[in-house]
């Protein structure tokens, strides 16, 4: 991305370290560093308060770099589709298993080993996503292109405000807290399916 160059050229031209430019944008000088370096792209708002402080339009940063964002959300969204039809598959066909086996009075491991390996496939392509979205700034991407149509970029979404902070954890956490539920689910419907039936 050119955005990376542009940033260096023009912190230089003023004069500036990336830590007296981190302090102007209200980042971290790691931020900067990593903007330079193309590994992660600003968000609208820094982008907004870069154009200010460099005297330049936004368009101008970004110029040659909107089309290539567009690839990326494009790639992005076509990945994204397939992990999300694998999450969607593998959960309905774990629903599913857990369903007929408290029907049928199936055991419980019969019931929670396949399962389990049925939410297994769901639970990496739901990881997948986030990681993705995390690695690719897709995040950004979103936000500056909705700018630069004129539409509200959407500054305030979490994943613009914290899409790099402890999201592995964050999807751990999900994860447990996805697993705590079903269980409970499912002993819920073996109770009731067994006052019911039994």
């Amino acid at each position: 991305m050119e955005l990376a160059r542009r940033i260096k050229e023009h912190r230089a031209r003023l004069g500036m370290s990336q830590a007296d430019l981190a302090r102007a944008l209200f980042v971290t000088r790691q931020t900067i560093s990593n903007w330079e370096t193309s590994r992660t792209y600003p968000d609208a708002q820094s982008l907004l308060l870069m154009s200010g402080l460099f005297g330049v339009s936004v368009d101008s940063l970004l110029k040659d770099d909107s089309q290539e964002m567009k690839e990326a959300l494009a790639a992005g969204s076509r990945k994204m589709n397939r992990l999300g039809a694998v999450m969607a598959a593998f959960g309905l066909a774990c629903a599913a298993w857990v369903v007929v086996g408290i029907a049928l009075d199936w055991d419980t491991a019969l019931i929670a080993v396949p399962a389990a390996a049925l939410f297994a496939p769901a639970m990496c392509a739901a990881f997948l996503v986030d990681k993705m979205r995390h690695d690719n700034q897709l995040f950004a991407y979103q936000s500056v292109l909705a700018f630069l149509a004129g539409e509200d970029p959407d500054v305030s979404n979490r994943y613009n405000q914290r899409a790099r902070e402890h999201w592995v954890a964050r999807r751990v956490a999900q994860t447990v807290l996805f697993i705590i539920l079903g269980l409970c689910c499912g002993w819920g419907a073996a109770s009731i399916i067994s006052r019911l039936f039994g």
